[in-house]
């Protein structure tokens, strides 16, 4: 398996599961994710890349100006896994501030359910 491959599939399903997460929980943008991770799953399943053409095609008929975002965005995370393919220390440096955002993500969480928990249980003491 190539690294490039390896690096779209497992970034591309860490975004998908995410992105349903982000679904559950209100404290993430889980349509971001989704579609980020389509954006990576696209270049390995057709599946992907039907969808993602799919969404493109509703976007470009309400948003015209979202079509050049999707294409900014193809360029810039194909050059990032080029990167990380051919370079080893540019993958580790992403791989600390990847693992950084999702600890602060847990933490912010764990702070929200402690916050709400402390409002519900003033709310209906």
């Amino acid at each position: 398996m190539s690294q490039n491959r390896l690096i779209n599939l497992a970034v591309g399903w860490t975004f998908i599961l995410i992105g349903i997460a982000g679904l559950i929980f209100p404290v993430l943008q889980g349509i971001l994710f989704l579609i980020v991770g389509l954006l990576f799953l696209s270049k390995e399943y057709h599946w992907a890349n039907r969808l993602l053409e799919w969404l493109k095609q509703k976007t470009r008929k309400y948003f015209p100006r979202a079509e050049k975002v999707f294409e900014s965005a193809e360029r810039f995370l194909e050059s990032e896994v080029h990167k990380m393919a051919t370079d080893r220390s540019y993958f580790l440096k992403k791989i600390w501030l990847i693992l950084t955002i999702i600890l602060l993500l847990g933490l912010f969480s764990y702070l929200l359910a402690l916050l709400f928990g402390w409002l519900k249980d003033l709310i209906w003491k």
